[in-house]
């Protein structure tokens, strides 16, 4: 079924392209750091030496490994987009159900949170929460982050959730005694899977975005090394006045074609699911 579901997806030239860059950098950063066995936090005496045969990407101001830390960086800024992505989509999800569901006052209670959260600047909320904790592990930095993605996408589910209400099969189904969690799992969430998937697309993006923003500002996770964190290192040493290239822009690159190929592929499956959009 859900094969049968994005068939069309690999007919898109966007798609293709989208989905292509973005499998190259999930497999470096799953299988790259399989392969390339250096430890990325390592000091040795080769300090700031530019790319070669030994460090294929340099070294920092410590003699670590630019290319290992890379590969490791890549799969934790990876690991916090889809965390964030799945607690966005899971409170998102929740909320905009019950509130097509049940109506009322639930649904004004749950919207009204909604809004509250919707018009909060998420990004001050997750840097004030995150300057609470000395120690911050990647998990909670993906917890933080999620929990403050999900308004619009709740608010777009109870929206789409309640015009099916008043079709015919729903209709049925509340006729035959279908309790409200029943109701919403096998009647209405079906058939806003392509949707939710987009969106898990762009949660995901915002993840990996937010935790680059926090680590530039050093409210990062404390332990371990992303990509958001090797930029927040490359900034502390001034490795862009001092010409050190090899040390911010591979974290850079992979940051901007990560996200700009999550971007490219939600744009395609708004294309191809979206009618008003689909090419004729």
């Amino acid at each position: 079924m859900f094969l049968i579901m994005i068939k069309p997806l690999f007919k898109n030239k966007k798609f293709l392209v989208g989905i292509s860059i973005f499998l190259f950098f999930l497999l470096l950063g799953i299988l790259g750091p399989v392969f390339y066995k250096v430890d990325p936090m390592e000091m040795t005496w080769d300090w700031e030496k530019p790319p070669s045969s030994e460090h294929p990407l340099g070294t920092d101001t410590y003699g670590r490994d630019i290319l290992a830390q890379l590969l490791h960086g890549i799969r934790a800024s990876l690991y916090v987009g889809f965390l964030a992505a799945v607690i966005s989509l899971s409170i998102g999800t929740v909320i905009g159900s019950l509130s097509a569901v049940k109506r009322g006052i639930v649904d004004d209670t749950l919207m009204a949170i909604t809004n509250i959260v919707l018009t909060t600047p998420s990004i001050l909320i997750a840097i004030l929460i995150a300057s609470y904790f000395r120690v911050r592990s990647i998990e909670m930095v993906a917890v933080i982050l999620g929990l403050f993605q999900w308004p619009w996408y709740a608010r777009a589910i109870r929206a789409q959730l309640m015009s099916l209400m008043a079709r015919d099969y729903v209709n049925l189904s509340i006729l035959a005694g279908y309790s409200d969690l029943r109701l919403a799992v096998e009647d209405l969430i079906p058939s806003i899977a392509t949707y939710a998937f987009m969106s898990f697309v762009l949660f995901i993006n915002g993840g990996i975005m937010g935790e680059a923003g926090l680590s530039l500002i050093g409210l990062g996770p404390t332990r371990g090394i992303s990509l958001g964190i090797m930029l927040q290192w490359a900034v502390l040493m001034e490795a862009v006045r001092r010409g050190l290239w090899w040390w911010f822009v591979p974290p850079g690159v992979a940051i901007v074609a990560i996200t700009a190929s999550l971007l490219v592929i939600s744009t395609a499956m708004d294309e191809v699911f979206n009618p008003r959009l689909r090419e004729e």
